[in-house]
């Protein structure tokens, strides 16, 4: 087994990270676009943060406001377009996984104007992208440390590039951010980083880095998501006890770096089934992205537990918890998520499991049709 690893983000985290290395934000010129939602990272308070530095050391900035759950494509041409038009040296991405991973492809396009859709997926760049810094505000995604960007393109459905030049410059993660998060949204993102480190771990390009990544990850993240499941009566509906915090100062964290272990893991591994096929779950049903992954992670752990019970008995063992209490805090976590797949519909998704890159990636031979009788199993 290998150690092969590239990591060259700078990242700081911990409470108050940004004003304490707020000299990070003065190397990269004079300008900057700010990337965010439209509401939570106002509330939060990272924007206020954010901006505040800016101003103290002279730098200006633009503020584009208009990412939305599962950035489109047509939004980061319009916002790249304007940071090229406006001058700007920095691209700073303040929120979760959407708006971090729009800053990255905004990027792209602010330092090549005029640069198309098939220009972007090839990969073929005139020039380097902007610099990003990332500022995360949710304890899920990792993409504070990933050179991944995923972006749902014109037909509605969601597609990533890869390339070493959009790993962020610097990344922010001050888990306080996290604390005005509604109950549901800290479910599903915390059970979107636990998916990046069970699937990395099972993962044919995992290493001993990443495997290391990936179980201190699980390990982080599993206390703070059994309480959540205990006192969320229902966590996919995002119901929580009324008048007393769902979390501690240490659970957040815990989620927190959790999620950023997730992220080192896909960094070096990528992704497998569970995130391809929960794509769809989001697209055409509406379910949350880290809910929509983890419907898919009782299937691909029984693929593995048959096609490499030595991994999947390693996996368990590592991270201390068994096969099924795992299962029951995820079943309790997906808790009213239940989608209901027609035939008609698996029939029409069917080629998307074709030769799928990400899908291939797992262990044991995942064909086409077993992925359509696992869409089938849904409604059992």
């Amino acid at each position: 087994m290998t150690m092969n690893s590239f990591m060259p983000v700078r990242l700081f985290t911990g409470k108050g990270c940004i004003r304490e290395h707020e000299n990070e934000f003065t190397r990269y010129g004079n300008k900057a676009l700010i990337v965010t939602g439209k509401h939570s990272a106002k509330e939060c308070g990272a924007l206020d943060d954010v901006t505040e530095v800016l101003e103290r050391n002279g730098i200006t900035f633009e503020l584009f406001d208009e990412i939305t759950q599962n950035p489109l494509l047509t939004d980061c041409m319009r916002a790249g377009a304007a940071a090229s038009a406006s001058g700007c040296t920095l691209v700073i991405g303040i929120g979760g996984g959407s708006p971090l991973d729009a800053a990255k492809c905004i990027s792209v396009f602010a330092a090549n104007p005029g640069l198309t859709r098939e220009e972007l997926y090839s990969l073929h760049w005139p020039n380097r992208p902007l610099p990003v810094i990332a500022v995360g505000t949710t304890a899920g995604t990792g993409s504070e440390v990933t050179k991944v960007s995923v972006i749902t393109v014109p037909e509605g459905r969601k597609k990533s590039f890869h390339h070493e030049q959009i790993f962020p410059a610097a990344a922010f993660g001050d888990p306080s951010y996290t604390e005005s998060l509604p109950a549901g949204f800290t479910v599903s993102t915390g059970i979107d980083a636990l998916a990046h480190a069970v699937e990395s771990y099972f993962s044919r390009n995992a290493n001993e880095i990443s495997q290391c990544y990936s179980v201190r990850s699980v390990r982080l993240l599993l206390p703070a998501l059994r309480l959540l499941a205990v006192k969320c009566s229902s966590p996919s509906g995002i119901s929580a006890e009324s008048g007393r915090p769902l979390l501690s100062w240490e659970d957040r964290e815990a989620l927190y770096h959790g999620s950023i272990y997730g992220g080192l893991a896909i960094n070096i591994t990528g992704t497998c089934l569970p995130h391809t096929m929960g794509y769809l779950m989001t697209e055409q049903h509406g379910i949350p992205h880290g809910f929509a992954c983890a419907v898919f992670l009782p299937a691909f752990l029984r693929i593995n537990r048959d096609a490499v019970p030595e991994i999947y008995e390693s996996f368990f063992e590592a991270v201390g918890i068994t096969p099924e209490e795992f299962g029951s805090i995820i079943r309790t976590l997906l808790a009213g998520i239940k989608p209901q797949v027609s035939e008609e519909e698996i029939q029409r998704e069917h080629s998307r499991w074709i030769n799928n890159s990400s899908i291939l990636k797992g262990w044991g031979t995942i064909t086409p049709e077993m992925c359509d009788d696992i869409l089938r199993s849904l409604a059992s």
